[in-house]
């Protein structure tokens, strides 16, 4: 029995498509929850981009971003830091109405982009391979903190084109320091990584303790110290890499930095046989087996959809 075959331009005139019909198999979007493929039913948008009209920014905005995140860096959570925008706010807005109303609907705003921003993140990271985890940081002799900021990006930016590099990091201040890190998961195909990587051994005088860093010589020369940890399947599932990136989503304003081709989920056809198991949550989910995507291996070119065969199956990837 083959799969039922759909070019790109098709996929929209199919969806939703759940017949239950075995010959046909079913259209699922397919993401990775750490543990299990879990595929659901796509639902064409109804709105349009275009027809979507942002609002601009009131100074009253700007400045609760301000006091919201200074908040947060000082540990300030729920109650506490919804008390203290309020008393904040009045100082500089005393006459003002409803802004209890306004500071909670803020703080709802804020709550809902952190855990969209996570949910991609954790997606991406679960979906696509990566085999290092790296830290870099700046030497004041070589750059200044926006100097190091706009180098990182443009050095990670020409290996993605020249070498093919994968990575998703986020920049932070070190409170203890106050020094500017960036921490990012990375992927290096074989035979692509730069400069030569050295362990080196020294003593921690803040953790009180001998440390090991994988000094990368390219890295070095141009930045500064920095860590290049291999990273194995388990060090992903089981390790805190993820988590140690995604705690400073809430703490900071930074945007994630992706390179290009880091999908976060992919659509393919399954049949009844390849779910293992289903459950609500909002919308119906279904559990996949291992083996229905063992061999998975997808790409975005410049962006758009990408067709491949799979064991028979013929996906599209979803980019973004």
């Amino acid at each position: 029995m083959s799969r039922k075959i759909i070019s790109h331009s098709d996929i929209l005139e199919y969806v939703p498509y759940n017949s239950g019909d075995d010959s046909f198999g079913y259209l699922l979007k397919v993401y990775n929850d750490g543990s299990h493929y879990v595929g659901t039913n796509i639902f064409q948008s109804s709105h349009k981009k275009n027809s979507i009209i942002q609002s601009k920014n009131t100074y009253i905005d700007s400045l609760f971003d301000t006091i919201y995140f200074d908040a947060v860096k000082q540990g300030l959570r729920y109650n506490a830091l919804k008390l203290h925008l309020i008393s904040e706010l009045k100082k500089e807005y005393p006459l003002l109405q409803n802004i209890e109303k306004y500071v909670e609907e803020k703080l709802k705003q804020k709550l809902h982009n952190f855990y969209s921003r996570l949910k991609r993140f954790k997606r991406k990271a679960n979906l696509n391979k990566w085999n290092y985890f790296v830290t870099l940081t700046y030497d004041s002799k070589k750059m200044d903190a926006d100097s190091f900021r706009f180098k990182v990006r443009k050095c990670l930016s020409n290996l993605h084109c020249r070498r093919n590099w994968k990575y998703m990091g986020v920049f932070e201040l070190s409170p203890e320091e106050n020094r500017l890190h960036f921490h990012a998961l990375m992927y290096i195909p074989d035979g692509e990584m730069v400069g030569e990587i050295v362990e080196e051994t020294s003593y921690s005088t803040k953790k009180k303790q001998m440390q090991t860093a994988h000094i990368n010589s390219f890295f070095a020369k141009r930045f500064g110290r920095n860590d290049f940890s291999a990273l194995s399947e388990n060090d992903l599932k089981f390790g805190h890499a993820v988590e140690y990136i995604t705690k400073y989503l809430n703490k900071t304003n930074e945007r994630i930095l992706y390179s290009r081709d880091i999908p976060s989920e992919f659509a393919m056809y399954v049949y009844k046989d390849d779910i293992a198991s289903e459950y609500h949550d909002f919308l119906m989910k279904y559990v996949l087996f291992d083996d229905v995507i063992d061999n998975l291996y997808v790409k975005t070119i410049k962006g758009y959809r990408h067709i491949k065969y799979v064991k028979g199956t013929q996906l599209s990837l979803f980019s973004g």
